[in-house]
């Protein structure tokens, strides 16, 4: 819903008998309508409309007032337009002659297109939704008014000015309508009409809680290194850019996609994550800062992580010795380069000292199709993670040279003093033991069905099977007779 800051053309400056109102000089001629007849005709749409959105029906109708020069403007004839809203609803709208403060607090004149609404109903309830809802760059721009936090209807009439109109009286011109036709004892079911802001206040405004200032979604960052890269996927026009993290602070401002270079699949280039936590719901989403060059001066924009075709990891626990080529110009990083996580260096390989390292977790990274493997290595107190190639870190296994096999053999009586392994030992990195299928004893036949050879130990190892269980086991051949 869009809403400009505006104040009508026929801006009215009250009397103060019951009469009615003047216009100010030079804006046109004096309206004949009775305030008391547009207060009896409104009671009943504004009442029903501000209770129901949890509001002041006492500010709903000093705004009708104000903003329709009670009920007799242009808009408000033709389109039953209270509210001055611009745009079009269910289609439908006028274009009108409007006034507008500039930056420097000037008043021009311009066209624009105002709602056209079926009724009287639906214009206040198109206005209490707005002050519900608030604009797509701050949902909670008008929250001021809402009777949770607004103690008494000046507080919330006092809480559009520079929000909902830039007029520097806007909030009092409405308090003085409140006040000369008694619209909230009237409406309100109350007769406080004292401000919180105004020196007179009474004692229970005085001890009336003030608004709850509004509360942001909190983010956490991460910072990336190097260029690390993503490709927009074929929703990303679902979602949008923006200048910051959606929903963590004032004045986040979007960004349509045709005034970047963007389409499915075209590569952008990533430099920060962010992880947003909602305040109310606890829910968290992750972004991601882009820019649409590797260009240092490129402008960045933030955008949800499910616009994204980011590559993706697969991790395995295990264990093996990582040598490191020191030597190299690469870096060690706290997480996989490039991966969803985003990478940041945490020193050159040069740091690494010692000629190998301990291994606890293997990633492989699959990104535009090719694969890649990392090692997460233990170095001090610290892990990080470090590629696995052959002139920066490759993991140290022994030699088997393997043949096929068949045929049967006994397990031997001391078969027990060896260990069953997925493969053979210190081959792999997931490498996993296994205890002894029950009903395993001296004598007990086994199928084998490959042979390994370890060149460099002189130790024979056998692939078995057990009888019933089609589960493949390692086992050095000194288990079996």
């Amino acid at each position: 819903m869009k809403r400009t800051k505006r104040w009508l053309l026929a801006a009215l400056v009250l009397g103060v008998g019951v009469g009615g109102f003047t216009i100010s000089k030079g804006t046109g001629h004096a309206a004949t309508t009775d305030p008391q007849t547009f207060i009896s005709t409104l009671k009943s749409p504004v009442t029903t409309v501000a209770n129901k959105y949890k509001l002041y029906p006492s500010v709903m109708m000093a705004q009708a007032a104000l903003e329709s020069a009670w009920g007799t403007s242009t808009l408000t004839t033709t389109a039953n337009n209270y509210f001055g809203i611009k745009g079009a609803y269910n289609g439908q709208s006028v274009t009108m002659q409007t006034s507008e403060y500039d930056s420097n607090g000037q008043l021009y004149y311009t066209n624009a297109n105002f709602r056209k609404y079926p009724s009287a109903k639906a214009s206040m309830t198109d206005n209490a939704t707005l002050l519900r809802n608030g604009t797509s760059y701050n949902p909670t721009i008008y929250s001021g008014t809402w009777r949770e936090n607004a103690a008494t209807y000046s507080d919330a009439a006092n809480a559009l000015t520079n929000t909902y109109a830039t007029a520097p009286t806007y909030g009092s011109s409405l308090i003085s309508i409140i006040k000369t036709y008694n619209l909230s004892s009237l409406l309100d079911g109350s007769s406080t009409s004292s401000s919180s802001s105004s020196s007179n206040s009474s004692s229970a405004d005085t001890a009336a809680p003030k608004p709850k200032p509004v509360v942001y979604d909190k983010a956490t960052y991460f910072g990336a290194s190097g260029t690390q890269t993503a490709r927009l996927n074929a929703q990303y026009t679902s979602y949008r850019l923006y200048n910051h993290i959606k929903g963590t602070r004032e004045k986040v401002t979007k960004t349509a996609w045709n005034k970047v270079r963007a389409g499915q699949d075209v590569q952008v280039y990533l430099d920060m994550r962010g992880v947003k936590k909602a305040t109310t719901t606890g829910k968290k989403t992750t972004w991601y800062r882009l820019k649409f060059t590797d260009s240092s001066s490129a402008k960045k924009y933030w955008v949800y992580g499910k616009a994204l075709t980011l590559p993706t990891v697969k991790y395995t626990k295990g264990s093996a010795t990582v040598k490191v080529n020191s030597a190299l110009s690469g870096s060690y990083y706290n997480h996989v380069f490039n991966s969803p996580y985003l990478a940041k260096s945490m020193g050159t390989l040069k740091k690494l000292t010692a000629k190998s390292y301990t291994a606890d977790n293997q990633a492989v990274k699959t990104q535009d199709g090719v694969k890649s493997t990392w090692y997460r290595i233990k170095v001090g107190d610290d892990k990080y993670w470090i590629a696995s190639t052959e002139t920066a870190a490759s993991p140290q296994y022994d030699y088997v040279l393997y043949s096929a096999a068949s045929g049967t053999k006994k397990l031997s009586a001391k078969y027990k003093k060896y260990t069953l392994y997925n493969h053979v030992k210190k081959t792999h990195f997931n490498q996993e033991s296994y205890k002894w299928p029950s009903g395993s004893k001296k004598g007990a036949k086994v199928t084998v069905n490959y042979k390994g050879l370890k060149t460099a130990y002189g130790t024979t190892w056998y692939r078995i099977q057990f009888s019933g269980n089609k589960t493949n086991y390692w086992v050095d051949s000194r288990a079996l007779a």
